[in-house]
């Protein structure tokens, strides 16, 4: 259940000495104050997956799996079976199907809402960073060193497609059986037709370079998340601020001048508006399909890294991020509540009156 943690915060011990006709000394103590913190876990938490409205999960560190039948009203704790592994993010079919990955080859599934999960035997010790599902038999996880493994039975057998690289993959999408996409380190982007059975690299005419030597002195960024909404219309985040997007499956891409040079870390698409997340707190919006974007600052109080971003509806999202970071919208994310996690805006990180400078000396 969720669970509200109270912080006491020690007020100082004022004196001061008054002098009367008895010369009496009086002693004032401030009166000590404590404030209730919504709090659902305090570890870092990586992915968060939402099929309805009602029904949430978050995932995170040592192995945390929290889920919500209500909104986000209340929270259980789900035994993972995993306490040694990071979970990093996960997808849900309906309210009762999902799978989440993890590091040391971790994926995890469940038919019944998280009621139990198995492990999965992948074949793989590699860290794995995403996994996607197109329906309940036909899926991909990636990971570090090229890892790239494939099902086609739900997650009962996994099978490696390609060897591995010294690369490292972030993120994976598929829009159908067929068609998908990849993206990691070193600028990567890869494109398959042919549900994985072979890739082929996608160059945008930024990540171009002359030679070694002109690749080295000007490295391609790091991307962390590609989405696509078809097999035409996609887009990319990643680190310095850098957006792309393409209609073209990927043929050409196009780059989104920069509102800011913050790690971006993930997208999320839905009926013409799209949000990304990344270090920092930033949290950026667009209200044409991610052709242009607004940067919002104060709108969450937070300087965490946000690390997830998911919508089950178009006004109600979550986003999710470090030290247990939870914040909720119900209003297609102009404005939000912090269901888990510290805020600047809460009272104690405020200064008190007696304390605040004026500007001036006396």
């Amino acid at each position: 259940m969720k669970q509200i943690v109270t912080f006491g915060l020690c007020a100082a011990l004022i004196s001061s000495v008054i002098v009367t006709a008895g010369c009496s000394d009086t002693r004032k103590k401030m009166q000590m104050k404590s404030f209730k913190i919504k709090t659902i876990t305090a570890e870092n938490v990586h992915g968060v997956m939402a099929p309805d409205d009602d029904h949430i999960w978050i995932v995170g560190n040592y192995g945390i799996i929290y889920h919500s039948s209500d909104g986000g009203a209340t929270w259980t704790k789900q035994q993972s079976g995993i306490k040694d592994a990071v979970l990093v993010d996960g997808i849900f079919l309906d309210n009762r199907e999902g799978w989440v990955a993890g590091m040391f080859g971790t994926v995890l599934h469940t038919d019944n809402g998280g009621g139990t999960w198995t492990k999965q035997t992948t074949g793989t010790q590699r860290h794995l960073f995403d996994v996607s599902f197109v329906d309940r038999q036909y899926g991909w996880a990636i990971g570090e060193w090229g890892t790239i493994i494939h099902t086609t039975d739900g997650g009962t057998t996994w099978a490696a497609q390609g060897e591995e690289s010294d690369k490292i993959y972030n993120n994976v999408c598929f829009v159908d059986r067929h068609t998908g996409w990849i993206v990691g380190e070193q600028g990567i982007i890869l494109h398959t037709r042919d549900g994985g059975a072979t890739w082929a690299r996608q160059m945008p005419r930024q990540f171009e370079r002359e030679s070694l030597e002109d690749e080295l002195e000007n490295p391609r960024p790091p991307l962390f998340c590609i989405q696509f909404k078809d097999a035409h219309n996609g887009w990319i985040c990643g680190i310095d601020g850098t957006i792309m997007k393409t209609s073209d499956g990927g043929a050409t891409w196009h780059f989104i001048a920069p509102i800011t040079d913050l790690a971006l870390y993930t997208i999320f698409l839905q009926n013409g508006k799209a949000y990304i997340v990344g270090d920092k707190g930033a949290y950026l919006t667009s209200e044409d399909s991610g052709t242009t974007w607004a940067l919002k600052t104060d709108v969450i109080k937070s300087k965490q890294p946000f690390r997830d971003v998911w919508f089950s509806s178009p006004g109600k999202g979550w986003i999710v991020g470090a030290a247990g970071t939870v914040v909720h919208t119900t209003d297609g994310g102009t404005t939000w509540d912090f269901y888990s996690g510290l805020s600047y805006a809460m009272e104690f990180f405020q200064m008190p009156k007696a304390l605040e400078f004026g500007g001036g000396v006396e």
